[in-house]
Parts: structure tokens; C-alpha cells; sequence
């Protein structure tokens, strides 16, 4: 079934939880706006990683379960909708790691 990763998938120190686990999860550093710490170089690697922490879903999300999507740029939105995506789309490249107004 539906995992939960605490980081990046591939990482060799990676955990796999069950949904029931997700306390187990750094929500500070997942959701934080800066990983980097530049005096500690362990510190910067390990929060990279946990900001990539995802939900793996064998298969497939049926269509349903979908209630939108995120995107990095008004380019990705024109295109998802032209693939006939017709549901919400809000472009927010923060989430890609870019800074808002394509810096």
C-alpha cells in the first residue's frame, strides 16, 4: 500500500512508514523555507534530504482523489490544461524551489 518516506526515497538513510507513522515525520524541516546551514555541513544534508520526504502510491491516484495541482510557472499551467486537466491549477514556484517572480 500508500507509503511515507522521510526523506528523499533513494537515500541511503531513508525510512519507509506506514501513514500511521507520519508523527515520526520533521514537519519543521520539511516545510522549511531554507535548508541550508552553512556552519554545519551534516546539518545542510540531512535537511535537504527530509525536505524531499514523499508519498509513494503503488500504481496509480485515480482521478477522483485529485482535487488540483501545483505548478512551477504559467508555461506548466498552459500546458497541464491543454493536456485536458480541467481541474483547479495554481502556480507556486516556491514549492519547485524557486523564489516567487522567477528569481
Amino acid at each position: 500500500g500508500t507509503v511515507i518516506t522521510d526523506c528523499n526515497a533513494a537515500s541511503d538513510y531513508v525510512r519507509f512508514l506506514a501513514l500511521s507513522q507520519a508523527s515520526m515525520l520533521n514537519f519543521d524541516d520539511i516545510y522549511a523555507m531554507d535548508w541550508r546551514h552553512p556552519d554545519d555541513e551534516i546539518a545542510y544534508r540531512r535537511h535537504k534530504s527530509r525536505k524531499c520526504a514523499e508519498v509513494l502510491v503503488p500504481h496509480e491516484v485515480k482521478p477522483q482523489f485529485l482535487s488540483g495541482a501545483y505548478v512551477i510557472d504559467d508555461a506548466a499551467a498552459a500546458r497541464l490544461r491543454a493536456a485536458g486537466f480541467d481541474l483547479q491549477v495554481k502556480v507556486d514556484p516556491v514549492l519547485f524551489f524557486r523564489q516567487a517572480g522567477g528569481a
